[in-house]
Formats: structure tokens, C-alpha cells, sequence
């Protein structure tokens, strides 16, 4: 059994060797995430105070659940890309916050600059080392990391077919919180431009400590902040992307395969995963190190699986609130009855 199994470790090596490593982008500044801390932190309030920065914004969005592949055992944090109204690129962070009543997992986007700066502007995100593009209300989209990078036309019609506006996203969460039975404003807007020194200033600060509660100290000085404890975090964050799957599993792997839990096995195979091809490396990893979608031979193969969750759990939500509408029916219902009784 142990020779069997010694094999197909053997194989899935040289499976995972034959595989031609993705094209990443070096043009597009923004684009990737290839240094793993700026995969897992974010700028510490306190260092927009040092660069002097006036006035930053910041809107919501939603999470795409199969990117949960890059947020276990790390946190949340992804590259977006605005296309302005005068075709130049900027980017800014978008992180993981917290999760509606209904189930939808949100995103923060912080752009570091005035609102009329990206005002009209298309915007898209990107997993961290890019192969997937996403609008800011989650929906995946395809595309060629090589072209976006290389080709100015390509670039454009990607924003220009996909990229949204943020006056489309304050529509959706209009649209999202009437469908759940409130009244939102007419003018709701998720968009806050934030001035340094303010209200909001302070408030934004108490909200990130609260998300990302520690701090590190970077060796250029430059102090970062993450949902990871320091040690966990020094680990992490000196990870080699290694696209190569072969450099990913040597390099990054901690269990051999034949002690690999049969219980394990079940797991990932229940969840139609292709045990001999995809997620096997992924499995054998019990900490999920590798906060990248192709860390691991292609983590992200077990995107499917995180889509299925959230369903899962948003279908239970929805029954929720369906029993709490029925009590609350049958409760008005009492209440009309018993008034009638008391006439």
C-alpha cells in the first residue's frame, strides 16, 4: 500500500512539473501581489498620517467565495485597478471586513487619493497573482493576465465590458437592501472620502484595529497590519510564490502523502475534487500555507467547494428569515385577536 501510494506522489510530481508556469504580470503596477506580506496586511493607519496623505476613499463591495482559497489561515487582502475617465491606471487595496446579515462576505476598497480622482472611473480586482479578475460586486471574470498586461486595447475593453463605476455599486446595495425588505435612503452611497485629521478619520482607525488587530514592523521601517499573530505572520509573509508546482510542494510542504488522513481523502473527494490531479497538494498541507490561488499545484481547483459553502449557508439564512417572517405573521395575528376579544 505504502510503495502504491509512494507512486502516485511520484507521479503527481511529475504531473505538476509538466505544467507550464502562468504568465505573471511585472508591467501594471498594482496588479499582482507577488510580495506574500502585501498579500496578508495592509498599511498601518498611522503611515498615511507620515506620508502627509490629506484625503483617501473608501466603499464597499462583495467577496467572490471561491477567493476564500486565499484567505484561510492569512486574511483577506487583494489588489483592484481603476481605469479613469482619462484612461490612466490606479490601484489601491481591497480587504476582507465582515459579513452581511444575509450571508454576502464584504470587501473594503481604499483608494489613496482624493474622490475625483477615480470619480466615473471603471474598477476591477484581481486574486493575488492575478489569472482572475473580478468586478467589485464579485462576479468572475476571464481573462489573459499576459494581454492586460502587454496590450493597451485589451486593458481598456476588459474595463470598459467589466469594470464597474462606484455609482453602480451604491445602485447595487440600494437595489440589495430593498430586495431584503428595508427602506434604504435614496441616497445611500457606500463611497466615503475620508479627510486626515477628522470624524471619520478616527472612525476608519478604530475599524481597522478592530479587523486587523496586529501590527508589525517591516524591515524598512514601514509598519503593516494583519489578522495574523506576529509569529504566524513571520512565517507567512517570507513565502515564495513559486508558481512552479513542483518548487510550491518541496519547498512549502509539511505532511507526507502517505500520512495523509484517509478522513482527508473523503473530504476533498465528496467535494468533487480530482484527487490524483488538483487538491491533493492543497490536502496534504494541514496549515494551508501558500496564500496564493496557484500556491499548492492551483489551491484554487477547491474554489468550487467555498461556492458551495456560502450557498449553503445563504440557503440557511434565507430559511431563517422565512421562520421569523411566519412568527412574526402568526404574532400579529394573536394581536389582532386578542384586540378583537377585548372589543
Amino acid at each position: 500500500m505504502k510503495e502504491k501510494l509512494a507512486m502516485i506522489f511520484v507521479l503527481l510530481l511529475i504531473g505538476c512539473a509538466s505544467n507550464p508556469n502562468k504568465y505573471i504580470p511585472k508591467e501594471i503596477s498594482g496588479h499582482t501581489r507577488l510580495d506574500p506580506a502585501d498579500g496578508i496586511s495592509i498599511l498601518h493607519p498611522v503611515e498615511l498620517e507620515k506620508a502627509g496623505i490629506k484625503k483617501f476613499v473608501t466603499f464597499q463591495g462583495l467577496l467572490e467565495p471561491g477567493l476564500w482559497v486565499e484567505v484561510i489561515n492569512a486574511g483577506g487582502v487583494w489588489s483592484f485597478l481603476v481605469q479613469t475617465t482619462y484612461g490612466e491606471i490606479l490601484s489601491g487595496d481591497a480587504f476582507l471586513t465582515s459579513v452581511t446579515y444575509w450571508g454576502d462576505w464584504q470587501i473594503q476598497f481604499v483608494f489613496i487619493g482624493p474622490y475625483k480622482d477615480i470619480q466615473g472611473g471603471k474598477i476591477l480586482y484581481f486574486n493575488r497573482d492575478a489569472g482572475f479578475a473580478y468586478t467589485p460586486l464579485g462576479k468572475q471574470i476571464e481573462y489573459d493576465p499576459k494581454e492586460f498586461d502587454k496590450n493597451h486595447d485589451y486593458r481598456k475593453s476588459l474595463f470598459d465590458n467589466h469594470g464597474q463605476m462606484i455609482s453602480q455599486i451604491d445602485q447595487f446595495w440600494h437595489d440589495y437592501l430593498k430586495d431584503k425588505g428595508l427602506e434604504p435612503p435614496t441616497d445611500l452611497s457606500s463611497m466615503l472620502e475620508i479627510s486626515i485629521p477628522s470624524d471619520d478619520w478616527l472612525d476608519y482607525k478604530d475599524k481597522v484595529s478592530r479587523i486587523m488587530p496586529h501590527n508589525y514592523k517591516m524591515g524598512n521601517g514601514e509598519i503593516r497590519c494583519g489578522v495574523l499573530p506576529l509569529e504566524m505572520f513571520k512565517k507567512a509573509a517570507v513565502e515564495i510564490p513559486g508558481f512552479n508546482g513542483v518548487d510550491r510542494y518541496l519547498k512549502r510542504a509539511k505532511v507526507p502523502l502517505i500520512a495523509l488522513p484517509l478522513s482527508g481523502i473523503g473530504l476533498l473527494a465528496s467535494a468533487g475534487v480530482s484527487l490524483a490531479s488538483d487538491a491533493i497538494v492543497a490536502g496534504v498541507d494541514d496549515s494551508w500555507t501558500g496564500s496564493f490561488a496557484r500556491a499548492e499545484v492551483l489551491r484554487y481547483r477547491i474554489a468550487p467547494l467555498f461556492r458551495q459553502m456560502v450557498l449553503i449557508y445563504k440557503k440557511l439564512l434565507k430559511n431563517r428569515d422565512e421562520r421569523i417572517l411566519k412568527q412574526q405573521e402568526l404574532i400579529n395575528e394573536l394581536k389582532f385577536q386578542l384586540f378583537l376579544f377585548k372589543d
